[in-house]
């Protein structure tokens, strides 16, 4: 686990900081979710390396200073199956499942594969908040970071369509209760 985290350090820092705070958040949501002691872990594992694919995308497409073109949009969309088999081939098979579906939305609009909701795990739903917020709170290259209160503001309104009702409630309420650590803030 510690080598692949270090790969994707080593290939796209800002992606590295994304997905530390992805497992961290992860980890707040998924105690708040009572999950046992070993899916809380494994999930915030899978937080962490979510993004992992981004190893098989081009940097032009990982560093670009403005907005993805459709076929620059088609190859980010391989992310997630891309670390599926990085995962799956490092024996993190459950974590590459949720990996796999971290895109995927409840009313099926999601990728890769558009499962309905029923389909996508739990910690896939974990992660598809988590990823959301921390995605619209950080600045970008093309833009900057909303507010947390905004950034709030739209799961919450995607809340039962694009994303877990309870999933979000619980990761608003984690969230609301912890300080950040310093990689967050940072």
């Amino acid at each position: 686990v510690l080598i692949l985290a270090e790969t994707l350090d080593l290939r796209d820092v800002a992606t590295a900081h994304h997905s530390r705070t992805v497992g961290w958040y992860a980890e707040l949501t998924a105690r708040r979710l009572e999950l046992d002691p070993r899916r809380i872990e494994r999930l915030r594992i899978a937080g962490v390396l979510h993004d992992v694919g981004k190893v098989g995308i081009s940097d032009a497409i990982l560093r670009k200073p403005s907005q993805l073109d459709p076929a620059e949009w088609s190859e980010m969309r391989r992310h997630p199956e891309l670390g599926a088999r990085i995962l799956a081939n490092a024996g993190l098979s459950d974590v590459a499942a949720w990996v796999l579906a971290h895109h995927e939305r409840l009313d099926g609009g999601g990728y890769p594969s558009g499962l309905p909701k029923e389909e996508i795990p739990l910690e896939a739903r974990v992660l598809a908040v988590v990823d959301a917020y921390e995605a619209m709170t950080a600045d970008r290259p093309y833009r900057l970071g909303v507010a947390p209160e905004v950034a709030a503001a739209e799961l919450a309104r995607c809340s039962g369509t694009q994303f877990d009702h309870d999933v979000v409630a619980a990761f608003l309420a984690a969230v609301g209760e912890q300080a950040a650590p310093a990689f967050v803030a940072a």
